[in-house]
């Protein structure tokens, strides 16, 4: 080893809840104007607002830009973002039987 820490660069910077830069993500799942949901190299990020709007995207080098009114932003450590959704439609099928 050469001391160096050799973990995949992740950082998320947001500007007074309406701007963010995202480094680090592998893949966008899926996104309308209150929900984008990130697949990342360190898990799945769900970022939910109002009027939300994909400004840039660079996958070859992992980064994200968003505008919009950011209301949350929700960190899982699935890799996978159809693993989240595929959950939330199990339980509410075992709700409703």
């Amino acid at each position: 080893m050469n001391g160096r820490d050799e973990s995949p660069e992740y950082k998320i910077v947001m500007t007074n809840r309406k701007h963010a830069v995202i480094e680090g993500v592998e893949n966008v799942e899926s996104f309308d104007d209150e929900e984008i949901l990130l697949e990342t190299k360190m898990g799945t990020l769900i970022f939910k607002g109002q009027n939300l709007h994909i400004v840039q995207l660079n996958l070859d080098n992992g980064t994200l830009t968003i505008e919009g009114h950011c209301k949350s932003v929700d960190f899982t450590d699935e890799k996978s973002a159809k693993g989240i959704k595929g959950k939330g439609k199990g339980i509410i099928q075992r709700i409703l039987r």
